[in-house]
């Protein structure tokens, strides 16, 4: 059943400015289990039940919602990968954005502490690599499957905007709906706000591992041009 408690005026912040992301510092002091966490709690306080709104908008709608449940379960799945390889997970966050020379000296520093081989940083990052393979497969797909979603629900916005703009203006001034207000009932335009937070979260699914990806690969890279030399 849709839960009418998330139209709330905090809404009208979203459609006006859009997704958001994260800036290098704050993915660098990122909490990967407590912010994907949020991240699934927020999912499924937002729902991805299937509903039956109106012929031209529940093939998007419960398209969408589908993909919510997916990748919901993609954030678990990196959580866990993430908690397994905590050392790698930390690195990756803490050294987002910085050169391939600042990498290199961060890894140097980082084996400084290993016992062995199979604690030197290079090992630990094709494991966590290896692990995280599917992840990173669906997660590039994630990313694709939000412009062509972005881009349909922003037809839908602007078809339905002066009814959401009435919803949220009334929202505002009541507040949230409360539990026994929700007959279970969505018109186009909750629907639509609905889907705009759905695309929200998974944005920000996208964004966090995208963030932690992007510096495995550059790592990686960078690996593989300090074997050839040697």
């Amino acid at each position: 059943m849709f839960r009418k408690t998330i139209l709330s005026a905090t809404f009208a912040a979203i459609l006006v400015t859009g997704c958001s992301t994260l800036t290098n510092e704050q993915t660098a002091t990122l909490d990967r289990d407590a912010e994907i966490t949020r991240i699934v709690n927020k999912i499924d306080n937002v729902g991805y039940e299937q509903v039956q709104v109106s012929p031209g908008l529940d093939e998007f709608l419960n398209g969408l919602s589908s993909y919510v449940e997916q990748q919901r379960n993609v954030a678990l799945e990196y959580r866990t990968i993430a908690d397994e390889h905590g050392e790698v997970a930390t690195f990756l966050a803490a050294n987002h954005g910085k050169t391939a020379e600042e990498l290199q000296a961060e890894a140097l520093k980082f084996d400084q502490g290993a016992k062995s081989d199979d604690e030197k940083f290079a090992n630990k990052l094709t494991a966590y690599t290896k692990a995280s393979e599917k992840i990173s497969e669906e997660n590039a797909n994630l990313a694709s499957a939000l412009t062509i979603q972005g881009a349909r629900l922003g037809i839908y916005v602007t078809q339905y905007g002066t009814q959401i703009t009435k919803i949220l203006a009334l929202n505002s001034i009541k507040g949230m709906f409360s539990d026994n207000e929700d007959d279970g009932v969505l018109d186009p335009a909750e629907a639509v706000i609905r889907a705009q937070e759905q695309v929200s979260l998974l944005d920000e699914i996208n964004g966090l591992i995208t963030a932690d990806q992007e510096v495995a690969e550059s790592l990686t890279k960078l690996q593989k041009n300090l074997d050839a030399r040697t």
